[in-house]
């Protein structure tokens, strides 16, 4: 097999095999836009099985929290893996564990009454996703710092 990535073929439920998805994020929590991408490696190199895969994605946020709290920007980077569960209704769903680091931007802290979990750098979340036809949606939150997080993509 040549090449990186394959293409997805589909099956007659309207589930694709391969699932290489492609998201534009959102984070309501600092306004944040970003990118992130699914793969399962398993598939990239020839195997016809689908096993866990894999996930990566980055953020960028300048208002919100971050903002209020006088910090001038907040850039996320993730990544996790994706544990399939089983299919429902043509649906297929994952379950996903990532890791994530945070890069404050310069500023003072206005409100020391916050959460102090804002400020440490690693963290991590837990999510869900959903495939359907040509179309992906994940939901995940960050869990030590309750920033939720919504993801609409396409398959690949």
């Amino acid at each position: 097999m040549s090449g990186f990535l394959v293409t997805g073929s589909w099956s007659g439920t309207g589930v694709c095999n391969a699932q290489g998805s492609l998201y534009l994020l959102h984070q309501p929590v600092d306004i944040g836009f970003g990118v992130r991408v699914d793969y399962y490696p398993g598939v990239i190199y020839g195997f016809r099985h689908e096993k866990c895969g894999v996930y990566h994605s980055v953020s960028y946020g300048t208002l919100g929290l971050y903002r209020h709290r006088g910090l001038e920007h907040h850039i996320k980077f993730t990544t996790g893996v994706l544990v399939p569960i089983k299919p429902y209704k043509n649906v297929k769903y994952n379950i996903t564990f990532g890791v994530s680091y945070h890069h404050l931007g310069k500023g003072s802290i206005q409100d020391l009454d916050i959460n102090k979990e804002l400020y440490n750098r690693w963290s991590y979340e837990v999510g869900l996703t959903f495939k359907m036809e040509r179309f992906a949606l994940c939901i995940v939150t960050d869990i030590p710092r309750w920033e939720p997080c919504i993801g609409i993509g396409f398959i690949f």
